[in-house]
């Protein structure tokens, strides 16, 4: 296979990925409710080009955490399914990832949607 096709192949493994994240994950369906909700609020607050682009970057960077948090939690229970110190603290780490990204787009909605509400 070429250098092209190896890299639309890539593509096919990153979008079942991603139906795997939504499949097998459910705080992605939490995740998705949320992105629907920003859209829905950046639509009808008419926000501006600069703040549509920050919402849908902490979308995509909370979806991403998200996935990354769900593969090492995979490959961990792989690992073990025994009580490991370490591997509880990788996965506490992985969450708190996610658990960062989604608290500064709480703060970064506060601050966009703030001035359009008062």
């Amino acid at each position: 296979m070429n250098s092209i096709g190896k890299h639309i192949a890539s593509y096919k493994y990153g979008l079942r990925g991603v139906w795997f994240a939504f499949r097998y994950e459910p705080n992605m369906y939490v995740h998705l409710a949320a992105a629907t909700g920003v859209v829905v609020v950046n639509y009808w607050l008419h926000v501006s080009r600069t703040e549509w682009l920050i919402t849908l970057l902490l979308i995509g960077l909370a979806w991403m955490a998200e996935v990354f948090n769900t593969a090492l939690e995979k490959l961990a229970d792989r690992v073990t399914q025994d009580h490991d110190p370490l591997i509880g603290q990788a996965k506490d780490l992985a969450s708190g990832a996610v658990t960062i990204i989604c608290l500064f787009a709480i703060v970064c909605a506060l601050i966009i949607y703030l001035p359009y509400l008062v």
